[in-house]
């Protein structure tokens, strides 16, 4: 979502943090929710307030194989949008289940779909005539 290259986070999970925001108090009442970035907590941080957003969690992955292991560093150095779900077993964390999105999951002309397509956004406006459109995202800031 917010790589050391980027100047700002991606809009598109940007809005899907937007909506888990909504309901992170309620999430974390059943399960652990963090947000994993390759920026620091500070950086991470800094954005929430812009935001508004109170409630979500942030860890830092700077320095470490988390990223490159789960395979989610394209070739540059860039990073592809996951949800990642672990589950712990006794002393074990285990991957319990992952969905990442990858360039090549794109149509022609189109965005790539699969991990933020669980944000309500998407999911209307691939109910309207006109869609998602070819090259809208919403904005960082309003």
């Amino acid at each position: 979502m917010y790589g050391p290259q980027r100047a700002r986070p991606c809009p598109m999970c940007t809005n899907w943090l937007g909506a888990v925001n909504g309901n992170a108090a309620d999430i974390k009442q059943r399960v652990a929710l963090k947000i994993l970035g390759r920026s620091t907590v500070e950086r991470q941080n800094a954005f929430a307030v812009e935001r508004g957003w109170r409630d979500l969690d942030f860890v830092q992955t700077v320095g470490d194989d988390y990223a490159n292991d789960l395979g989610l560093l394209t070739p540059d150095g860039l990073e592809y949008p996951a949800l990642t779900v672990f589950q712990r077993d006794g002393d074990q964390v285990r991957l319990f289940w992952a969905s990442e999105m990858t360039l090549e999951m794109a149509d022609p002309g189109q965005d790539p779909r699969e991990a933020p397509d669980i944000a309500s956004l998407w999911s209307v406006l691939d109910l309207t005539p006109q869609g998602r459109g070819t090259d809208w995202y919403p904005k960082l800031s309003y």
